[in-house]
């Protein structure tokens, strides 16, 4: 019986002892009173550096234009300003002249002929009044494309230059015996 006195007398005592403990705990977690603030430096002294430039906002929507969104997204982008150009060109006086000139050729080559020169104007006027570069190198592609179209090689080819044009002999073949009548 002693034991189990002992038993129960330190088992109350730690008991005891562990709430006590405990509640000491929580009591200062939660009392922010006690709580010690903590230790801040102070800031270093402050240097009168120029202040940051800000850009202007026709400066950041150059910016943003200028981003790539792909080749796809540029050649469509491309291909549009190269069309509102060619709408604002196409009605020149001595354009449409040109190209009713061109029409009304009698033969494929002179109408192949007047069409280059009419190309070539166009793209010229419209390279003109190009605002950026890339454009410019797109409306360089686009003339090349017209001009390549009137060449038709397989239609009728381009005559050889004439440093490399050799002259040949041409064979001269036996007349062929009568037949028996």
């Amino acid at each position: 019986m002693l034991v189990r006195s002992l038993f129960v007398a330190f088992s109350s005592c730690l008991l005891a002892t562990t709430s006590i403990f405990g509640q000491a705990a929580v009591s200062s977690s939660t009392n922010p009173q006690e709580l010690v603030p903590p230790e801040v430096s102070p800031a270093p002294p402050q240097t009168e550096a120029p202040a940051p430039r800000i850009p202007a906002l026709d400066q950041l929507d150059q910016a943003f234009k200028q981003s790539s969104l792909g080749k796809a997204a540029d050649e469509a982008r491309l291909h549009a300003q190269w069309r509102e150009l060619s709408n604002r060109t196409i009605n020149d006086a001595d354009l449409v002249a040109a190209k009713a000139r061109a029409e009304r050729s009698k033969t494929d080559l002179e109408k192949r002929q007047r069409m280059r020169v009419y190309y070539a104007r166009f793209y010229d006027r419209m390279r003109a009044r190009a605002d950026s570069e890339e454009l410019k190198k797109y409306i360089d592609g686009r003339k090349a494309q017209h001009l390549g179209l009137l060449a038709q090689n397989r239609v009728r080819p381009s005559p050889a230059p004439a440093a490399t044009a050799t002259p040949t002999k041409r064979k001269v073949r036996a007349p062929e015996p009568a037949l028996p009548q």
